[in-house]
């Protein structure tokens, strides 16, 4: 699975992000850690899963609930302190 060298997280970054809705929607904030990134079409989370480069999904384990699930970037909102 190619990991595009300009995705703007990588492997191991943790990270705070909205699992449901858009980044501006009412959903509580998540932390979780990335596992993989994706950046053509495959399967992540269990999931088959129509990536691109300009698209990346990022397979993100939560650290509260250890649930895996695939999070388009837009909805992380940065890297968890």
């Amino acid at each position: 699975m190619p990991i595009k060298s300009s995705t703007s997280f990588s492997p191991g970054d943790t990270v705070r992000y909205k699992p449901v809705g858009g980044p501006d929607s009412n959903t509580s904030e998540s932390v979780g850690k990335i596992k993989d990134v994706l950046t053509e079409p495959g399967k992540q989370a269990g999931r088959n899963v129509n990536a691109s480069a300009e698209m990346p999904r990022y397979e993100i384990e939560n650290l509260n609930t250890g649930k895996t699930s695939t999070i388009y970037e837009r909805n992380i909102l940065g890297i968890e302190k």
